[in-house]
Formats: C-alpha cells, sequence, structure tokens
C-alpha cells in the first residue's frame, strides 16, 4: 500500500488543488492520498474564508481520501516551522510520498538548493543576515541569498511554492524522513487577482468572494464542492478584538510572542493606540524592517494567545488529529494506525487539556468571532462539530 501526503490550506479548494491531487495520484501510483490542512488561521496569519470542517468536505468531496490538522503552533508560522510540522505529521504516520507543487522553473534547481540550505557556507548566511536586517521575510531573505550564491536571478527562487518546496525538502533532510519527495509542476500564477485564466489563484478566489462577485469565483471551484462555496457566510476582520488585546498587552508580551522580530513591540503598542482596524495596524506598522507578513502572523499569535515559551517546548506535532476521512477509507486508517509513531486522535475530548490543542480552541473561538451568521459565531466549536465522513 502506498499512501501520498499533501500540506495544504484549501482556502478555499479550487480547480488548482483537484489537479495536484489527481497528478499526485498518477505520478506516484499511490493507493491513497492524505492531507495536512491547517485549521483556521493561514501561514500568513489571516483568518480563513471557510471553517476548517468545510473545507474538510471539500477536500475529501473532490479526491483526498483522509484529512489531518496542522496544529495552528506550526501552521500560524513562517514557511520553514509550516513546512516542519506538515512534513513531521506526515512522516510520523508513514506516509510514503510527499506531493507538493512547484513553479516549473524551480523544480529543476531543488537539489541544489537543498543541499546549499543543509551547508549554508558563510557568505550565504552573511547574505541573509543582511537581507532580514533590511526588513525582508526570512524567507525571502534566504531565497536572495540561495539565488545571488548560484548566479541566479532572484525571480527564479522567490516564488511562494518555489520556497515552500525548499522547505520541505529540507525538513525531509532535517527529519531523516524515508518519503519521497514528488514535486507537481504548478498551473497558474499563485499571485495572478484575475479570474480569467483556466485555474485561478486561491486569492483571487477570496477577493472575488469579498467583492460580491461570487458567480464568477464558482467558475474555478470543482462542481462537487460548488454547493459548501455557495453557502458560505460574511465574514469581517477582527478589528476590536485585536485591538483590545494589544492594548491591553505590555511591550514585554509582545515581544513573548513567536517569531517576533528584535525591537518591534514597542512599534506595535505605539501603533496599537491610534489604529482603528486590523489593516490600518498593519500599514502603520510596516516598514523596511518589518514585512506586512510577518505582522499579520505578529498580530494573529497575539490573538490567540500564542507564546514563544510553547513553541520552544513543541518544536514538533506530538499527535495527528484526524478531521475528515472517506467511508470507503478504512482500510486507510487501519494501515496508517499500524505505521504512525504519533497517537491518531479524532475525539476533541481527548485533547481537553493538551496546551497545543488548547490554543487550536482559541484560535476557533476567534476565528469564529470574525463571523456574521450567529450559527458560526458560536464558542467551544472544537468540541460541538462534528468529524467529517462522506
Amino acid at each position: 500500500m502506498r499512501i501520498a501526503g499533501i500540506i495544504a490550506e484549501y482556502n478555499p479548494f479550487h480547480q488548482g488543488h483537484a489537479y495536484h491531487i489527481a497528478q499526485t495520484r498518477r505520478l506516484s501510483a499511490c493507493d491513497w492520498v492524505v492531507a495536512v490542512m491547517d485549521g483556521h488561521f493561514t501561514q500568513r496569519g489571516e483568518p480563513t474564508c471557510l471553517d476548517k470542517w468545510t473545507r474538510v468536505q471539500m477536500a475529501l468531496l473532490c479526491g483526498v481520501d483522509a484529512v489531518f490538522e496542522l496544529p495552528a503552533l506550526f501552521a500560524v508560522r513562517t514557511a520553514d516551522v509550516f513546512a516542519l510540522g506538515g512534513v513531521s505529521i506526515l512522516s510520523s504516520l508513514g506516509a510514503d510520498i510527499l506531493s507538493f507543487g512547484c513553479e516549473p522553473a524551480g523544480i529543476s534547481l531543488l537539489d541544489a538548493m537543498t543541499e546549499l540550505s543543509l551547508a549554508e557556507p558563510d557568505a550565504v548566511q552573511q547574505k541573509i543576515r543582511r537581507n532580514l536586517q533590511d526588513g525582508k521575510s526570512h524567507a525571502r531573505a534566504r531565497g536572495e541569498a540561495y539565488a545571488d550564491f548560484l548566479h541566479l536571478s532572484p525571480d527564479a527562487i522567490n516564488r511562494p511554492n518555489t520556497i515552500l518546496a525548499l522547505e520541505y525538502r529540507k525538513a525531509l533532510r532535517t527529519l531523516h524522513s524515508s518519503m519521497e519527495a514528488l514535486a507537481v509542476p504548478r498551473l497558474g500564477d499563485y499571485h495572478d487577482d484575475s479570474l480569467e485564466q483556466g485555474i485561478a489563484s486561491a486569492s483571487a478566489i477570496r477577493e472575488a468572494i469579498r467583492s460580491g462577485r461570487g458567480a464568477e469565483a464558482l467558475r474555478h471551484i470543482p462542481q462537487a464542492a460548488r454547493p459548501l462555496l455557495q453557502n458560505a457566510c460574511k465574514s469581517h476582520a477582527p478589528d476590536d478584538l485585536l485591538l483590545h488585546r494589544l492594548r491591553s498587552m505590555q511591550p514585554e508580551d509582545i515581544a513573548a510572542l513567536p517569531d517576533a522580530p528584535e525591537g518591534i513591540e514597542m512599534r506595535v503598542k505605539r501603533c496599537a493606540e491610534t489604529a482603528d482596524s486590523w489593516r490600518n495596524l498593519i500599514d502603520q506598522v510596516k516598514c523596511r524592517r518589518y514585512t506586512r507578513a510577518r505582522i499579520t502572523r505578529l498580530c494573529a499569535h497575539a490573538l490567540m494567545g500564542m507564546q514563544g515559551d510553547l513553541a520552544a517546548h513543541h518544536p514538533l506535532p506530538h499527535y495527528a488529529r484526524l478531521l475528515g476521512m472517506r467511508r470507503d477509507a478504512a482500510p486507510l486508517l487501519r494501515e496508517l494506525s499500524r505505521r504512525s509513531t504519533i497517537p491518531i486522535v479524532s475525539d476533541a475530548v481527548t485533547m481537553r487539556d493538551d496546551p497545543v490543542f488548547a490554543l487550536e480552541c482559541r484560535a476557533t473561538d476567534i476565528w469564529a468571532l470574525t463571523r456574521e451568521a450567529p450559527s458560526e459565531r458560536r464558542a467551544n466549536q472544537e468540541f460541538t462539530r462534528k468529524f467529517v465522513g462522506i
């Protein structure tokens, strides 16, 4: 039995994701496909456009056999931590293949970049430090340093999927995982905000939904999943929640958040006193040194009460939470249970006292307060929403 694993956000699930799953099956000749998916906040720190149970259902309807959760402690982090968390869960479950999308031009560079990432000569490390001091994200700082060392254009590496692909390959080496790496050429442009191309990006679909062009967005969702997106309720940014939280925190509390860059606490604290929204705060804090993605993640960490100490005490996921599964995938679950080196859990009650899961509960409760439908604003949904089976 061959099992392929995918790390994804599915925010929302679209035609490009369906293509990736189909190509994974074709290229790997696997028997089953499992996905590891984030919860209610994305890697960039933004609330997801749909609840995670709906996104799980979309994935199961469109080709995935089982979906596990990437805890917020790893999902809402820098690209290297995001990748390490997802790869760790799949490797611990005993998956045979790690499948990921990558820009076609980046696939040929992966071997060279992976070797460079493991060695990182002094010249590369110094370049990374200079880039970080210039305010570039960690992923971009590393990507540009690698491109410079390999005599390539920065654009050859600094593409979101190429950066993540590199982090996935690096995580495989770091964990001494036996999973095979399968790079699937990506179709479409990650940043393209147009719905005219054959496979639209998730960001373009989300923007269409936000701007009232839901009918256009639906054209880029697989037929089986369209009703789930069509019934999506409206949401808003957690403006007051965030500003209250930051105004209540001391600078040292902000500095203690995971991945908080040195010196940002005073700037955040000062801007939180005058900002009137999440977006306005980010605009005020953003500067050459602090990127938008870094600030957005910091805001999410503050909202859900994620502490640097918790991240330090849990460098890798220690459980695999099964969110949903196809009913015909019982043989897969039996095999994963036999192979897995970490507990597979599906009952939230059994994890009530786990600090990593407690963070997940807080993240879900915060997300609920961004929704406009009363049914979606209820607390404790981690304990009241049902396991997804189709």
